[in-house]
């Protein structure tokens, strides 16, 4: 599971339908999610079975949306439904000025099945509950528990990679203060590793940063509030230490799993994780990388 919600859209006239794909995205922005369109207006012959190859070795889309009528110089939507499904199953929209009735006899003429359709004029209204029942049927614990995860050691990482291009910037005695620093920290929260303590210095400093085996996230992240002034999101009750402790108790705890009410919780936990729970994780670990990443230019 990703936080990334990525499309094929597949139109001769985006003109026409980039209000559509600004109010899907609005959409998926409020369940968490960032969406990526990747337009294409044509798709000749050659280019229809080499994009089906491609699909059919590596599909990074979660949907394929395409228009019916895409002009002369390349196949008709239902050819190209007819050929994309013969290698992948991922879940489809064919849409038209025609009546949905209408497109489904095509396409049933054409011998596809497994393909949604739905009329341009309230594409926005009929494609939407499409997307919406998809993302509730991935967004399961354990989809979640891999959102978790893997957008925690993406911050982790940048966070890394921000303190290494402060320190880059800093005089040379702003280098030994921050030294002391981190030695400080090795010392008391690591005595049993003092090896690795020696090693700290202004040479080494930026490796040892960028592992987290050596240089753990709290360190990385105390270093950053004293550099970056950022509390909210830093901090010792901000979002970022929050986030990790979440992450800890999502990647050791044993989920138990309510069928009937559609929720899960942590075993030794009190919390109920729901589908708005995840929702609003989501959210909040994007809103926490762009913060981040916005410290870059502080």
């Amino acid at each position: 599971m990703k936080i990334n919600y990525k499309a094929l859209w597949i139109d001769d006239q985006f003109e026409y339908v980039q209000s559509a794909i600004d109010a899907i995205k609005d959409r998926l922005e409020d369940y968490g999610f960032k969406f990526e369109v990747d337009k294409k207006t044509s798709l000749s012959e050659d280019d229809l079975r080499e994009l089906s190859h491609k699909l059919s070795q590596y599909n990074p889309y979660d949907i394929i949306i395409f228009d019916y009528d895409l002009g002369e110089q390349t196949k008709k939507g239902n050819e190209i439904a007819r050929v994309l499904r013969q290698s992948i199953f991922t879940d489809m929209i064919f849409y038209s000025g025609k009546a949905s009735g209408d497109l489904r006899k095509i396409l049933f003429e054409s011998q596809v099945e497994g393909v949604f359709t739905v009329s341009r004029p309230d594409f926005v209204d009929e494609a939407w509950p499409i997307i919406e029942d998809q993302i509730k049927r991935i967004c399961d614990i354990n989809n979640m528990r891999g959102v978790i995860l893997d957008e925690m050691s993406k911050i982790d990482l940048t966070m890394r990679k921000l303190y290494n291009k402060k320190y880059v910037d800093m005089l040379d005695e702003e280098k030994e203060r921050q030294v002391k620093n981190i030695r400080k920290k090795l010392e008391e929260r690591q005595k049993n590793i003092k090896d690795q303590v020696k090693e700290v210095n202004s040479e080494t400093l930026p490796g040892m940063i960028t592992d987290p085996i050596k240089t753990d996230f709290n360190i990385v992240r105390m270093r950053l509030t004293k550099l970056c002034n950022d509390d909210e999101i830093l901090g010792e009750k901000g979002k970022l230490i929050r986030n990790q402790s979440l992450r800890n108790q999502f990647a050791h705890n044993m989920a138990i799993y309510d069928e009937e009410n559609g929720t899960v919780s942590l075993h030794g936990f009190d919390k109920v994780y729901n589908f708005d729970d995840f929702k609003d994780i989501r959210n909040e670990l994007i809103d926490i990388l762009k913060r981040i990443e916005k410290l870059k230019h502080v």
